[in-house]
């Protein structure tokens, strides 16, 4: 509804002669559409960008709107509540395109803003979309460096529980949580120059979100420590728990052993006791044969041995004595003989027998028999 739509020429060769017409009251109720010739021919406005730009009847203030941009035809929705702030005629009104430092602005139209009966107007003042939007980017700077300010509050909090491993991260949390509310209170100072604030809020932001990362880092890092140290521990307890079965085990051995080897002194004990009788009795034995030998040395019609026999039973008998003297290592006597193992011998010189642990003196012949 109430859309306008006129020519407009980039060469301003045009006498112009456009004339539309806008109500105070209205709102958003007058729409300029206007094609855009350069020198005649359909003007290239790909990449440009477009305003509305309109000297307000007082000659004092102006309105500039954004408009959009397709093919050659340029359009915008005015803001009656801005443009109509003082009512009268204007015949300075015209489009500017803008593009990499590049401006141009078509032939002048006129605007007669028609006065409103019952609603009352704002006083005039300028009135500039451009403005407005820094205005608006200051503000959303503002809230961004507020938000800002929080995040790294809160990152300064994460970084405060990892303080007992991480005393670096508390510093650059705590520093970034400074360096954003220094931030969002120079945004806040700076709301009357949008664009400074801007710059330093959207600095301030990144600055926030830059320590909330760090902070982040940070505790992942301690949290990583923790879970190695939990298993370096469990690693050394059950590097423990086998040491203590392995000494366990050694204690059981050597118990084992030192049993053993108290049975083994025991066997040992009664091995050598039972040798010893062994010993005697084979001596007993020997001393027996020798006196049955002696005893019956008759011609063997008296129903004893025969002397053959008897020699037989006494060549037997010195047998029997040397191998338990080899046995034994020691000497062993029966009646008036001595049998002496090989260990004992010592030399045979010119007639001269020389025994081991053995002594004569004055006709006595002493053997030490074990």
């Amino acid at each position: 509804m109430n859309t306008h739509t006129i020519e407009l020429d980039l060469s301003k060769d045009s006498l112009g002669g456009n004339l539309i017409r806008v109500g105070q009251g209205d709102k958003s109720g007058t729409t300029i559409k206007s094609l855009i010739y350069d020198g005649g021919a359909e003007a290239s406005l790909s990449g440009y960008t477009g305003y509305l730009e309109v000297l307000l009847p007082n000659k004092r203030n102006y309105y500039r709107a954004q408009c959009t941009i397709s093919g050659n035809v340029a359009t915008v929705t005015v803001d009656e509540n801005k443009l109509c702030s003082i009512a009268g005629y204007t015949d300075e009104a015209y489009f500017a395109f803008e593009k990499s430092g590049i401006r141009y602005s078509t032939e002048r139209f006129a605007i007669d803003i028609l006065r409103c009966a019952t609603a009352g107007q704002k006083p005039a003042q300028n009135w500039d979309d451009a403005i407005d939007n820094l205005i608006s980017r200051g503000n959303a700077a503002v809230s961004a460096a507020n938000t800002a300010a929080t995040s790294a509050n809160a990152a300064a909090t994460r970084a405060n529980d990892a303080a007992d491993r991480v005393d670096a991260s508390i510093a650059a949390a705590t520093s970034a949580t400074t360096a954003a509310n220094s931030a969002a209170s120079e945004a806040n100072t700076a709301a009357t120059s949008a664009t400074t604030a801007a710059g330093k809020a959207n600095t301030a932001a990144s600055d926030a979100n830059t320590a909330a990362t760090g902070a982040n880092e940070a505790a992942k890092a301690a949290n990583d420590a923790a879970t190695a140290a939990n298993s370096a521990a469990d690693k050394a307890n059950n590097a423990a728990d086998r040491v203590d079965k392995a000494i366990g085990d050694a204690t059981s051995a050597a118990d084992k052993a030192n049993k053993a080897a108290e049975s083994a002194d025991a066997s040992a004990g009664k091995a050598n006791s039972a040798a010893n009788d062994a010993n005697e009795a084979a001596k007993n034995a020997l001393r027996i044969i020798n006196s049955i030998g002696s005893v019956g040395g008759g011609g063997g019609s008296g129903g004893g041995a025969s002397s053959a026999e008897v020699d037989k039973i006494k060549e037997d008998n010195a047998t029997l004595a040397g191998t338990l003297a080899e046995l034994t290592d020691g000497y062993i006597v029966i009646d008036d003989t001595a049998f002496t193992p090989q260990s004992r011998f010592d030399s045979f010189t010119d007639g001269a027998l020389t025994l081991k642990q053995a002594a004569f003196d004055d006709e006595t012949l002493t053997l030490t028999l074990v």
